[in-house]
């Protein structure tokens, strides 16, 4: 029974060491969501590349950002785009983790990655509302974007 011990604590010990992150590498964590199999059966890339197709250039795709937080145990991957004349924003963002490899909307109810979640058709109805928006000046977008939350009709 003494001979057991040791062996099970170094077995113990060799699989805690050899135990895969949960927080992903940058390239993975970027295809992950580059992959990532929308509710309108698109995928994530699919959507970004059809908005850039069908906008004519209002829309532009700007790259992927990885942030990592080190208490969390996963990393946060936001597309960064420009649309129409508002500068370069990285406002589309998503949660993802492996092991095993998971990725969800870091805010699933609100914004355009809700709207990205939907499908080409609905993401290309949020950047055409995003375009409107932003021939309105400051001061009415400011108190717009504060009178959304109680708006009780969804016009997405």
């Amino acid at each position: 029974m003494r001979a057991l011990v040791p062996a099970f604590l170094t077995a113990l010990v060799s699989t805690a060491a050899c135990a895969q992150s949960v927080v992903p590498s940058e390239r993975a964590a970027i295809d992950l969501v580059r992959d990532r199999r929308t509710t309108g059966f698109a995928t994530v890339a699919q959507t970004l590349a059809y908005a850039e197709r069908v906008t004519g250039g209002a829309f532009s795709l700007g790259g992927y950002r990885v942030d990592y937080r080190p208490e969390a145990p996963f990393a946060r991957v936001r597309i960064c785009y420009r649309l129409g004349i508002d500068p370069p924003a990285c406002g589309l963002a998503y949660r993802v983790a492996v092991n095993p490899p998971h990725v969800e909307p870091s805010d699933r109810y609100d914004g355009l990655t809700r709207d990205l979640e939907h499908g080409p058709r609905a993401f290309l109805r949020a950047l055409a509302r995003e375009v409107d928006l932003q021939h309105q000046p400051a001061i009415l977008r400011k108190i717009q974007a504060a009178l959304d939350p109680y708006n009780p009709y969804d016009w997405r």
